[in-house]
């Protein structure tokens, strides 16, 4: 079996408000729309609007799927290497934040916060640039950086490009 195109969606009560906040929150480009309801991203997200006629709703039920207060329904993760700058946009932005800036136990610094549909949002450091900046606070001792942020050697080497 060879499955392709792996494309997370999610399902929100109105695409066209998903569609902006993705695309000008956080400069996402939409590279298909369907009619104003399904949206496709460069980044490999989806946002579908799922209507009362459609057969997930009347198999499964809308409100499960769109209830911003379901818990612990998902987290979609993305990285950068602009933390900062991205904090700075969400703020503006005036999104709702789980966390602001956090340093994660194994160094990452992230945002979590959700979309105007209640989907958290984790944006963290690229881990090439934690990795970095841990190298660099460990005086470039690889071990250190390895105990410290949980990842082996060989992996810190490989995404720093370090042979």
């Amino acid at each position: 079996m060879n499955i392709k195109n792996l494309t997370p969606v999610l399902f929100v009560k109105n695409a066209l408000i998903s569609a902006s906040f993705y695309q000008n929150v956080m400069g996402f480009t939409v590279v298909m729309n369907n009619g104003d309801q399904n949206f496709l991203f460069k980044e490999g997200l989806a946002v579908w609007q799922i209507d009362d006629d459609n057969i997930i709703s009347r198999t499964h039920g809308v409100e499960p799927l769109i209830d911003s207060k379901a818990i612990g329904r998902f987290e979609i993760c993305f990285e950068t290497e602009e933390i900062d700058s991205v904090y700075e946009k969400l703020k503006e932005a005036k999104v709702s934040f789980l966390h602001e800036i956090n340093t994660e136990i194994w160094g990452q610094r992230t945002i979590r916060f959700y979309d105007p549909d209640g989907h958290l949002i984790e944006i963290g450091e690229a881990m090439a640039v934690f990795l970095k900046r841990i190298l660099d606070e460990e005086n470039g001792d690889f071990a250190a950086t390895s105990r410290r942020t949980f990842t082996s050697e060989e992996v810190i080497k490989q995404l720093l490009g370090i042979s």
